[in-house]
């Protein structure tokens, strides 16, 4: 879930509190005059715009008004200037449909339709145009921020194997990943050709340096094919390639065997989820991208506020 979808979980959560405990009547609104209390690259931001900002999360958070909440409500309210203002640079637009759909989504969780919504919020001083501009400027936000960093962010299964072994969640549903490397030996092949078959095995064990290079490794070596195997299969190898491969750590390739077929060499290369779906790897997948996608967004906003004019009144 993106951090944008959960935080208007919590305020659904909050929101449907407050309307079963009748706390809404508890901020009442109250008329004043309008002035422009900060520019953000001269977009303006009046004292209004904060006041309704201060409401709306002293509702949703519970916090009580206070400086500290002001503060709050204007670090919101600049960042989400910043936000729109680089959309509006990318041709990004908010889907009003969108707006729409998650406005009738939060009222039908509290029991509510959008008039019964906007009546609730407006009893205790808060125009729904609070809530549609801060929808807005999270929609926006998640589409510059896929649009610039979706290509740069690449999640490899390597990564995801660690997310599921950090987890344990794949302890149960996990197979040892091992890439055998074999060296096909001809047909009637003497000591001479196999001497040359364990020099060239040898040699390419010396150049290993991850499992991440065994397939590149293994294309300059003559006859050399890689396969990878997961713990059942490398438990059906015979000795003492099986024993070899039992005692290697994680990121170990045994020194060279003969079998039948060829000289074979197996890297060692951790855990891999087996699930027959592929949904706990898809999950860690979506998570570890989403955390990435997040760390850049927060990057990008903390660029974004340094390199803009913000003048206050």
């Amino acid at each position: 879930m993106s951090s944008a979808a959960l935080s208007m979980v919590r305020c659904l959560a909050l929101f449907a509190v407050l309307v079963s405990a009748g706390l809404l009547a508890a901020l009442p609104g109250r008329a004043q005059e309008v002035s422009i209390k900060i520019l953000v690259n001269d977009d303006p931001i009046s004292d209004y715009d904060i006041a309704q900002r201060e409401r709306f999360l002293a509702l949703t958070t519970k916090e009580q008004p206070s400086p500290e909440l002001k503060k709050k409500s204007t670090d919101m309210i600049i960042d989400e200037h910043l936000q729109m203002q680089e959309g509006r640079k990318l041709g990004v637009t908010p889907d009003e449909e969108d707006v729409t759909k998650i406005i009738e989504d939060m009222a039908s969780k509290n029991n509510l339709d959008v008039a019964g919504l906007t009546t609730a919020l407006g009893k205790a001083g808060v125009n729904v145009k609070t809530l549609k501009d801060r929808i807005r400027a999270q929609l926006v936000w998640q589409s510059v921020v896929r649009q610039k960093f979706a290509r740069e962010v690449q999640i490899g299964e390597a990564d995801v194997d660690q997310a599921l072994a950090d987890s344990g969640e794949d302890e149960e549903q996990s197979s040892v990943r091992v890439e055998q490397v074999r060296l096909e030996l001809p047909s009637g092949a003497d000591q001479r050709v196999l001497a040359a078959k364990l020099a060239a095995a040898e040699a390419l064990r010396a150049r290993f340096t991850g499992c991440g290079n065994v397939t590149d490794m293994a294309k300059g070596v003559e006859g050399a094919t890689v396969k990878t195997l997961l713990e059942q299969q490398a438990t059906n190898l015979a000795q003492p390639a099986r024993l070899l491969v039992q005692n290697a750590k994680v990121g170990q390739m045994t020194p060279p065997t003969v079998s039948h077929s060829g000289v074979e060499l197996y890297a060692v290369c951790g855990n891999r989820a087996v699930t027959s779906d592929g949904s706990i790897r898809e999950t860690a997948q979506r998570k570890l991208m989403n955390e990435e996608m997040m760390i850049r967004a927060e990057r990008l906003l903390r660029d974004l506020r340094q390199d803009a004019f913000i003048e206050y009144r």
